[in-house]
């Protein structure tokens, strides 16, 4: 059953979607430790699915995994891509150090998803990965349209997200509040398929499926899995001066931390 977004993003409350974000970051800078281990006990299963997803996307110049966590999904990024440019972006700190240690080839920042594409330049990156994250984003649609934007003509943009399911009482709550194993609370949104998908017209379908991603008490956790391409157009000009845009917020790399 659709919900009005305002029901999701606290009433239209701006307040109340930083406090989401704010709860978010202060989470998994305390689990960044922990995270591939209890990844691995709860059998999370989309690691090793990038691989078959971009074995055609052919050449790129330039690649960004958002919300890059511990940089498993970044390393898959980088090993599929290997001519490319690549970027990890997180909102911890602690995330973003062990992508760094994990990926020595690829630059990671440490930035708010939303200001980070906020500053990149339009159809920059020709591959744009989102596995697991946009489950923490108070307003996935509006996140999207930035996320569409930065997408070179011709690209590929893939990304997860928890559907609201009804008749699937485990995920038929739009919001969720929980409290983690590292004592802290972790809020969960989720969306509509009609909410995510609007803003894809003219844009081809590569891939859309639902899969089980984790089980936790026996109780597996669906995500929606999405692959587009963004229609083909003129190439994206180079920018004025170097590096991209994107890459002044909060620059980490293997042993600066």
């Amino acid at each position: 059953m659709p919900v009005d977004r305002a029901d999701v993003d606290g009433g239209g409350d701006d307040g109340d979607a930083q406090a989401a974000v704010d709860r978010a970051r202060a989470y998994f800078e305390r689990f960044a430790a922990e995270y591939d281990g209890a990844a691995r006990e709860s059998g999370w299963r989309l690691n090793g699915r990038l691989a078959a997803a971009l074995a055609d996307v052919g050449p790129a110049r330039r690649a960004v995994d958002l919300a890059c966590g511990t940089g498993e999904t970044l390393d898959e990024l980088a090993r599929a891509l290997p001519g490319a440019e690549v970027v990890g972006v997180d909102l911890a700190a602690a995330m973003v150090d062990r992508s760094a240690r994990r990926v020595p080839r690829a630059t990671v920042v440490q930035a708010d998803l939303r200001d980070f594409l906020g500053e990149a330049s339009d159809g920059w990156f020709d591959v744009v990965t989102v596995i697991g994250g946009f489950e923490f984003t108070p307003d996935l649609p509006g996140l999207l349209d930035q996320v569409r934007r930065v997408v070179a003509p011709g690209g590929n943009l893939v990304f997860t997200y928890e559907p609201a399911l009804d008749g699937w009482p485990p995920q038929s709550r739009r919001i969720e509040t929980n409290l983690g194993s590292n004592g802290l609370e972790l809020t969960t949104f989720r969306w509509e398929p009609d909410e995510v998908n609007a803003g894809f017209a003219g844009w081809e379908t590569v891939r859309s499926a639902l899969l089980a991603a984790y089980q936790r008490d026996d109780v597996p956790t669906v995500y929606a899995w999405h692959q587009y391409r963004r229609p083909p157009g003129p190439p994206t000009p180079a920018p004025a001066t170097a590096p991209a845009a994107p890459m002044s917020g909060g620059l980490s790399s293997p042993g600066s931390s």
